[in-house]
């Protein structure tokens, strides 16, 4: 049972009511996905800019501190007495610059042999720094270093508040005297905690983008700030994000983007990644759906209302017309259609339904009248069509040129006595006839001869068999008898008749012709119907061969 009847009324109100929904719908899966794709692509791009911005403060604050630490590296403090520096001098002075700068935890000389010479509050004055990364590539030019830990200082420097290890970046630059002589290796650690301050300008910025969080890495994608959340990013794909600059990754929207090298040939590869909850980038437009959502439901239960109030006062002259209809439709032809319409398109349509009517009725005669006609054509058509079917399935079957039947046939009807052969043991025979010299007579005569002697061989063929055997064309000049319930025997009886009748009637045009003949008798042993026809054709070869216009049976 529907839910609700089939009525102009209700119909009316549910087109309303679709069609509000069709209207509304596309909007809401707009909003859901396009505008949705849209606010996802801006705030993607958006926190792909503060990665950026992020990435270039990083690099400008690196490229700072190493540009402070190459001027350190040329002031003429190293141009002491004979060459050599005066450490008592240039500890003031490291010890000057590293006040100047919050976030210098260590700034110290070392020699050639990688002795700290001069360092700041005199801290690891003597050891021996050889070993160490930041001497060895600053010994080779200005270096930037990875952040790391430092094992010596550690012992030395206070502990930080956090309670974790000490991490440092390291800046160095080589040292050279009046001479250009390098003469040893300056370096500075920059406390990790700079970080903070740095990340501490874009406070402005960040706070455009609620629960953004910010992420430093190195080059190994491990989390170098902020510490203690963790080692790695496990669930975004940090190589698509590294082609594409900012993707949809899960629950969150992130951007990557890497820290301008201050070195090219020696990279940091550090990499600044910025992420959001995607639920944080969706709640405008979450909450413009549920808006939308409750104005659509309560625009359409309006629209419903009023559709279905208006059909009510439109469908009475509807009903009563189709009642008028259905009683045509039984046949009742006389029924009036005296129907009171409200408006003038109603009126147009029951003077329309009552013309309509008469031509149906006129119609129907018309086309009782066109199927009697039709039927007639159609039984006449299909006897044509049987006896076409009929002509064309003896010509199927018929040599076009000597009327006689043709190998399709044969085959069909070897089949059949070598079955009852089989299955009755009825023997029969085959005679494989060829027309002797046939080449020499189309070579001398011409082809129209040839075809004449064809046909005169084929009419003396069948005047020569008895009524019950077959007679087929199988190949140019090649005919095979078939001989039902006949042994060997009255086979050869057979074929001598034909040999015989063949040579002795004139033809025209060249007179004589002969044939030679193989028989064979089909046995049950055989494997098909085929094996018989084989054997009257070695038979037929051994007559060729004994110089033809003879008889040769094969018994093998």
């Amino acid at each position: 049972m529907p839910l609700l009847p089939g009525t102009f009324r209700n119909r009316l109100a549910l087109l309303i009511g679709s069609i509000s929904l069709v209207v509304g719908l596309p909007l809401y899966f707009y909003i859901d996905y396009f505008y949705a794709g849209q606010l996802v692509a801006d705030r993607g791009n958006a926190l792909k800019g503060l990665a950026t911005a992020v990435t270039t403060v990083l690099s400008e604050n690196l490229r700072e501190r190493q540009r402070e630490i190459d001027l350190l590296a040329r002031t003429p403090i190293y141009q002491g007495k004979d060459g050599r520096v005066d450490s008592e001098e240039l500890t003031a002075m490291l010890d000057h610059l590293k006040e100047s700068y919050a976030y210098y935890s260590w700034i110290g000389f070392a020699d050639m042999r990688g002795t700290v010479k001069a360092a700041s509050g005199d801290l690891l004055v003597g050891q021996d720094v050889s070993q160490r990364p930041w001497y060895q590539q600053g010994r080779v030019g200005s270096f930037i270093g990875d952040l790391h830990e430092a094992v010596l200082l550690a012992k030395l420097l206070p502990t930080q508040s956090g309670g974790g290890p000490l991490r440092f970046i390291d800046f160095a630059a080589p040292v050279f005297d009046a001479a250009g002589q390098q003469i040893g290796v300056v370096a500075s650690h920059a406390h990790w905690s700079w970080a903070d301050a740095i990340l501490g300008r874009l406070k402005a910025v960040r706070q455009d983008h609620k629960e953004v969080e910010l992420f430093i890495l190195n080059s190994r994608q491990e989390i170098i700030y902020p510490e203690g959340s963790g080692k790695h990013l496990a669930p975004l794909d940090l190589k698509r994000l590294a082609r594409t600059g900012w993707a949809q990754d899960g629950e969150f929207l992130a951007a990557l983007h890497a820290v301008p090298d201050v070195f090219p040939d020696r990279p940091l590869k550090w990499s600044v990644l910025v992420r959001q909850p995607i639920a944080v980038v969706r709640q405008d437009v979450d909450q413009l759906q549920r808006v939308l959502l409750l104005f659509g439901a309560s625009a359409t239960l309006i629209l419903l209302t009023l559709a279905w109030l208006s059909a009510r006062r439109t469908s009475r002259p509807i009903e009563q017309l189709a009642q008028l209809v259905r009683r045509i439709q039984k046949g009742d032809e006389s029924a009036q259609l005296d129907i009171h319409a409200s408006t003038r398109e109603m009126d147009i349509l029951c003077r329309s339904i009552a013309g309509m009517a008469e031509t149906l009725i006129a119609r129907k005669a018309e086309l009782a009248q066109a199927n009697e006609l039709l039927e007639e054509k159609v039984a006449e058509r299909t006897r044509q069509l049987a006896e076409a079917n009929a002509q064309l399935e003896v010509l199927a079957r018929k040599d076009a040129l000597t009327g006689v039947l043709n190998r399709l046939a044969s085959s069909e009807r070897l089949d059949e006595e070598f079955r009852r052969l089989q299955r009755t043991g009825t023997p029969y025979s085959v005679l494989l006839l060829d027309i002797d010299y046939f080449k020499r007579i189309n070579d001398t005569h011409g082809h129209d001869v040839g075809d004449q002697a064809l046909q005169f061989t084929a009419l003396l063929i069948r005047a020569s068999i008895r009524g019950t055997d077959f007679l087929y064309r199988v190949g140019g000049e090649e005919f095979l008898v078939l001989l039902p319930a006949t042994q060997q025997d009255d086979a050869l009886l057979v074929a001598e008749k034909i040999r015989a009748t063949i040579e002795g009637t004139p033809a025209p045009v060249v007179n004589r012709i002969t044939v030679s003949i193989g028989s064979a008798q089909a046995r049950p042993s055989d494997r098909n119907a085929e094996s018989a026809v084989k054997r009257a054709d070695q038979g037929l070869y051994e007559a060729k061969g004994a110089g033809r216009n003879c008889i040769k049976a094969c018994v093998d």
